[in-house]
């Protein structure tokens, strides 16, 4: 059995544990919360494109745009989103898992990768996969400049038709204790649903494949910077709930070792006291 003095410093190794998985928990808050407001701040705009691009569509514009039509797929442009960091449960095995698995069930195409977030980046690479693209500064500090230097070259390969799809594998942000794998099709753009009804009377100017062309586009790369901060705020959550339950833990590592603690103590002064005893009854 450990010694008391071995027990008390692995039960201050614990509580130096538990106080970093706090603090890091703390940090995740903040982080989810400024996640969470730039998700609400981005809203109205979304929302806004979404009414333009489906108004325009319903003209007879919307046929000329090759950004909506569908073609014979036989290159995929496959967007897998991690995060640059680990500690946060099940996160980033979720989304390997999950393109492994969209790989196997479109073997008979070819698959263009795009990696976003070192995560995935160092899992694939210790997989022996190559990806075209890799992105592992995305998630320092979250900005539109990083949706569209994404973007930039999914649209030019869709454009060049070095690909005839774009897919995205991302953790849908739920809540902060609920992540959901999500697969979406991005490219053809999808039938554009908006919530807002459209009372205004646009002119758009100037008309046809043009305007479409640039709207599109536009809502393509708010598509790629929505789930950005999707994938950040559900990062956060997870981190979250990971470090939560790491402190509990070490609250009950804790708990358990002081009464390994106590009853090794208690062993060394009974111990003690029968060595004093036994030495006065030899005195004797």
């Amino acid at each position: 059995m450990p010694t008391p003095r071995e027990i008390k410093r692995r039960i201050g190794s614990i509580r130096n544990t538990q106080k970093i998985t706090k603090a890091m928990e703390m940090v995740s808050s903040v982080k989810l919360r400024k996640a969470k407001a730039q998700i609400l701040n981005a809203r109205p705009y979304s929302e806004k494109l979404a009414a333009m691009a489906a108004q325009l569509r319903k003209s007879h514009a919307s046929s000329m745009s090759p950004l909506l039509v569908s073609r014979n797929v036989k290159k995929i442009g496959l967007v897998l989103v991690s995060s640059d960091k680990g500690l946060c449960g099940g996160f980033n095995a979720n989304v390997v898992k999950k393109g492994l698995e969209f790989m196997r069930e479109n073997s008979d195409k070819e698959i263009v990768l795009t990696l976003v977030g070192k995560k995935v980046v160092e899992t694939y690479r210790h997989k022996n996969i190559e990806a075209s693209e890799k992105y592992t500064d995305i998630f320092f500090k979250p900005d539109y400049s990083g949706a569209i230097k994404i973007s930039t070259k999914l649209l030019s390969d869709f454009r060049a038709h070095n690909i005839d799809e774009v897919v995205i594998v991302y953790n849908e942000f739920k809540s902060s204790a609920s992540q959901k794998i999500k697969v979406e099709t991005l490219l053809p753009v999808p039938k554009i649903e908006s919530g807002q009804t459209v009372n205004a009377d646009y002119i758009f100017e100037p008309e046809g494949k043009e305007c479409l062309d640039v709207l599109l586009s536009k809502y393509f790369v708010f598509q790629i910077w929505r789930i950005i901060l999707e994938s950040y705020a559900g990062e956060q959550g997870a981190r979250m709930a990971a470090m939560n339950g790491a402190s509990k833990n070490a609250g009950e590592l804790i708990a358990k070792f002081t009464l390994f603690y106590n009853k090794a103590r208690q062993a060394s002064i009974t111990n003690e006291l029968l060595e004093v005893v036994s030495g006065a009854e030899a005195l004797r």
